[in-house]
């Protein structure tokens, strides 16, 4: 097993992990930020042949009442891109279209606008989401943790990982184990309430999932030219140093076991950071959007009387700390909307655990 194949590998795992989480794309623009189940004709109101039913999770937020949608995207897919579309376009031909949620945040949105590239040919579900938005007038709400911040948390957790390997005799390989395995079940719950493989690997989404994987990367080599070379640099020179080593003299048992055994270790690391950093850390912030603008359709029967008394806030954004896309309009108490998140598959069994069992 050659280094350049360990590499080759791991990035190609990497890409289609991430392309189901998005942690760094960069997709439209910000201005200040802060269930009742949908009856069976919402659910098949489309009829397109893309619309991947299978990708989407239905329910109630229990402490507003509110429905709330979560639509499951392998991002830059265009069968994702059209499951968003139509399930936005039917929520608005009912009259039942809230807020719009996007997993972006401020400074991916507007890096994105400033590259036309990205913005006009690189067409992701966000986009998509994000111009529906603006053409029914709902607010479009930026709901993912900031860019900045997710990268220090990285670069935390993978310290942490590494010094917790490097130690065993210190209890480190334990916390190690026990902080993955907690990730895991906050950020990816199994269960009959929840999305099953069969939503990651049904057949529709895998037929466009090439240019997932072509556009994904190409996103990173417009809008980040340094970090694409090298990337592609580190890819050649493992090459070259496995033809030398190992393509004339071969590759010996040790060899192999050595490889075998830093492959290891590197999935270890790549399990905690992708589970706890960029899954269960950034599901809590993107619950929370997703919690603020259900505020604002809460039953208006169930607002306190003295506020309806003196008309305290009953036309006002009742979310707290939301940031919404420019251009966007605000929310404000509406009855009878359903929230709608649009957001990678790995987030949504994750984001819907945190909204349905908030004391879990």
């Amino acid at each position: 097993m050659c280094p350049h194949g360990v590499l080759l590998g791991a990035a190609i795992q990497a890409s289609f992990l991430l392309s189901f989480c998005h942690p760094f794309s960069t997709t439209h623009n910000l201005r200040t930020r802060p269930n009742f189940a949908p009856s069976a004709s919402t659910l098949t109101t489309t009829t397109s042949s893309s619309y991947l039913q299978s990708q989407i999770l239905d329910f109630v937020e229990p402490t507003t009442g509110v429905p709330v949608k979560l639509v499951g995207a392998m991002h830059y897919n265009p069968a994702s891109i059209d499951l968003a579309t139509d399930s936005i376009n039917a929520l608005a031909a009912e009259g039942k279209l809230g807020s719009i949620v996007i997993e972006s945040c401020d400074i991916r949105w507007n890096a994105t606008l400033e590259n036309q590239l990205v913005k006009d040919a690189l067409l992701s579900e966000m986009k998509a989401a994000h111009d529906l938005g603006m053409k029914y007038r709902v607010p479009v709400v930026l709901g993912d943790q900031r860019i900045n911040v997710t990268v220090d948390q990285l670069k935390f957790g993978a310290k942490e990982a590494v010094t917790d390997l490097l130690q065993p005799w210190n209890g480190g390989w334990g916390r190690l184990f026990e902080c993955i395995s907690s990730a895991r079940k906050e950020a990816v719950p199994f269960g009959d309430e929840y999305l099953g493989l069969e939503s990651f690997f049904d057949p529709k989404l895998l037929a466009s999932a090439p240019i997932s994987f072509v556009k994904y990367p190409l996103s990173y080599l417009v809008k980040s030219p340094a970090f694409a070379v090298a990337v592609c640099a580190l890819i050649l020179l493992g090459e070259v140093d496995s033809s030398n080593a190992y393509v004339v003299d071969g590759a010996s048992p040790t060899d192999i076991l050595g490889s075998l055994a830093i492959s290891a270790l590197e999935t270890v690391i790549f399990a905690r950071i992708f589970l706890k950093e960029l899954l269960a850390e950034r599901n809590e912030v993107l619950a929370g959007s997703i919690l603020e603008q259900c505020r604002n359709y809460k039953a208006v029967g169930s607002s306190n009387w003295l506020d309806d008394l003196f008309g305290k806030d009953n036309a006002c954004d009742k979310s707290t700390g939301a940031v919404y896309a420019l251009g966007s309009v605000v929310g404000k108490p509406e009855d009878g909307k359903t929230v709608v998140a649009v957001l990678g598959l790995a987030h949504c069994n994750g984001i819907k655990k945190l909204l349905t069992e908030p004391e879990s």
